[in-house]
């Protein structure tokens, strides 16, 4: 039996009380959830939530300030939306589901970066098949550049390498520009040394290549450190060089495909660091559809500067069980010290949750750009 007067045993009596309040308050918001989840309606309504929250404020007559009233009934409103989401797991529409992993195919003209023979222009052909219409582009502004001359339909762009990371240029071009995100496609890079005909290792002094593809090679040239590096713009457009010149002693680094298109020959096979070597490529084009189906979701966000910002950015995507896949962080012209952010994020069952994420970092942001909704390809090593 409790003692009178024992403030321990006070606490221990409310704590009793509330964990009993707690249960029943559960109880009601597992009644709320069953709903919510038959009417396809999110189970985290931050309307609902906000009103809750600034009506206790009012309320609330202290020694709490408003700081620890929202703080505590915000950790309860959690774990209530933690309960139902156990409960009431959404579940994926079938049909849906399909229309997400069907391929993507689609007629035009596709703008690829460098010469033929290079991974970008491997790439269309396995996310749209050989019979493309392919058009290169030698940079990464004239690859952008080519829906708006009239040059092509659509555009493929490297965004990410497993091994070096994000293509920066690529990401502020797309930030510069107003196209979508229609389909992606990973596909595994392998590196040759490829030289022209009558060729040999001991006679190669020069390997000329792509910046990223020699730094992704650094074992073979501290293997032979007598070979020179020499960057260019892109793999194939190396390979066409040195089997033009006929030079012995110049050779290339690119994908085995080049090698076929100009006629070079293979002298070693495989001279990427890393087996597991990829490169992320996005299917670009002018018009933008929230409502297609596909696995991924990727978005351009612009916080507001103050403390806290990415943090109420992204509460609305881990409250709902929504996989945030990759952050990526690029400076705005002109305002030093400020962010716009790349998210990346895994499409959840429920389209209700989608929605309402959607929606209330719209309310937290200064501004929200939908690049699109797309299905993902990963093309298996050969």
């Amino acid at each position: 039996m409790r003692e009178k007067n024992n403030p321990r045993a006070e606490i221990d009596a409310i704590d009793d009380e509330l964990l009993r309040l707690l249960n029943r308050r559960a109880k009601i918001a597992l009644r709320v959830g069953e709903v919510k989840r038959r009417n396809d309606t999110s189970l985290c309504d931050h309307h609902r939530e906000r009103e809750v929250l600034d009506r206790l404020c009012q309320q609330n007559s202290g020694p709490l300030d408003e700081q620890n009233v929202t703080s505590i009934f915000q950790r309860i409103i959690d774990e209530s939306l933690h309960i139902q989401q156990r409960t009431f797991p959404a579940v994926a529409d079938t049909d849906q589901a399909e229309a997400r992993s069907a391929s993507f195919v689609e007629n035009g003209r596709i703008a690829f970066l460098g010469e033929r023979g290079t991974f970008s222009e491997e790439a269309v052909i396995e996310l749209l098949g050989e019979n493309s219409e392919r058009v290169p582009r030698p940079t990464f502004e004239e690859l952008f550049s080519a829906i708006g001359e009239g040059s092509a339909d659509y555009i493929l762009a490297p965004l990410e390498n497993s091994l070096v990371g994000s293509v920066h240029r690529c990401h502020d071009l797309l930030l510069e520009s107003s196209l979508s995100i229609k389909a992606e496609i990973i596909l595994p890079i392998s590196h040759f040394l490829i030289g022209c005909p009558g060729v040999s290792l001991a006679s190669i002094e020069t390997v000329e290549s792509h910046p990223v593809a020699l730094a992704q090679c650094e074992r073979f040239f501290a293997a032979n450190p007598h070979l020179k590096r020499a960057a260019a713009n892109d793999t194939a457009g190396s390979v066409r060089r040195v089997c033009e010149s006929g030079d012995l002693s110049r050779a290339a680094i690119a994908g085995k495909r080049a090698a076929a298109i100009y006629g070079g020959v293979i002298l070693q096979e495989h001279l990427e660091d890393h087996a597991e070597n990829f490169t992320r490529f996005v299917l670009l084009a002018p018009n933008s559809n929230v409502s297609e189906k596909g696995d991924k979701i990727s978005l351009i966000v612009r916080l507001a500067n103050r403390p806290g910002a990415l943090h109420d950015a992204l509460r609305p995507f881990v409250r709902r069980g929504i996989d945030l896949l990759k952050i990526e962080s690029r400076p705005i012209q002109g305002r030093p010290w400020q962010y716009i952010f790349f998210f990346d994020l895994q499409a959840p069952a429920s389209e209700s949750e989608l929605r309402g994420a959607l929606e209330e970092i719209r309310e937290q942001a200064e501004e929200v750009r939908f690049l699109g909704r797309y299905s993902s390809t990963k093309i298996s090593n050969k």
